[in-house]
């Protein structure tokens, strides 16, 4: 993928703060697998960090984010797509935002589409058994926000989805297309058919130049300071103007302005050629 739009293939480079993003996935996906296969017995990380209903209702709020982590012990390619989906398109918004911002939108889409999920728990019938999950956990909300936050950042350069070169402006209607596909199909999401819809969400809000959440900021920020200045008035205060330079006037007598010839031009033309040139510059 290169900047005028054209399409490329050529394998990105993340950096640091991606690279230990998709180490510490891989790292717990083959652990939490291993155990799960071999050591069942040995299940202590997974259950400390999946999304748990009852354990977040109790006040163990880490579980929304830390969720966003571990993929599913029973299949491989899901951790492979997560893996895939981060390292494809995280390293150019690690690029443009950092490694911080990056490590905040995966935290923020995992959590909003954990809270989803819950949402979806309390307010739909019994009978829909699809969102009435015990156990949530994987990182397709943060990949869906990656997603959509790539395709905002880059509408007219290409990527692949699967063998297919599409313009980033059409991977946000692709994105939104397949979450709603989730809610149709009856296959079952580790992370709640409805957790995409979260990341979706959050991609909408921090891509951008500026993003809606900074705009969301900047308006919020003038609204208060164009109080502030309202109720100065209004109590009297009055705000002292910002100093200006003054002007320094010139005294009457003072003889008229001239120009004055000069410079390296004058030097060199009044210059005498030495006999002498070994020394010559």
């Amino acid at each position: 993928m290169d900047d005028r739009g054209a399409f490329a293939f050529a394998f990105p480079r993340p950096r640091r703060g991606l690279t230990i993003l998709l180490v510490t996935i891989a790292a717990l996906g083959i652990l939490t697998a291993f155990l799960h296969t071999w050591i069942p017995q040995a299940k202590l990380v997974a259950e400390a960090l999946r999304g748990e209903r009852e354990s977040i209702y109790q006040g163990q709020l880490w579980r929304l984010v830390t969720s966003g982590l571990l993929t599913d012990p029973e299949r491989m390619w899901h951790l492979i797509f997560a893996l895939l989906g981060l390292y494809f398109f995280g390293p150019d918004l690690e690029r443009r935002w950092g490694a911080w911002k990056l490590f905040g939108v995966f935290a923020a889409a995992v959590a909003f589409g954990n809270v989803l999920v819950l949402l979806a728990d309390a307010i739909m019938p019994a009978s829909e058994l699809r969102f009435h999950v015990p156990i949530f956990f994987g990182p397709g909300a943060a990949v869906s926000a990656l997603v959509v936050a790539w395709s905002r950042e880059n509408q007219d350069r290409q990527a692949l989805f699967f063998v297919l070169p599409v313009k980033g402006k059409f991977l946000l209607w692709i994105t939104l297309i397949m979450c709603v596909m989730n809610l149709i199909f009856p296959d079952v999401l580790r992370e709640g058919v409805v957790a995409p819809f979260g990341g979706l969400l959050v991609g909408l809000l921090f891509a951008g130049s500026p993003s809606l959440m900074r705009r969301a900021y900047l308006r919020t920020k003038l609204f208060f300071l164009r109080r502030q200045e309202r109720s100065m008035r209004s109590s009297g205060e009055v705000m002292a103007p910002p100093l200006r330079p003054q002007k320094r006037s010139r005294p009457a007598n003072a003889p008229p302005l001239r120009v004055v010839q000069g410079g390296l031009e004058e030097v060199l033309k009044n210059r005498k050629v030495p006999k002498d040139k070994r020394y010559l510059n």
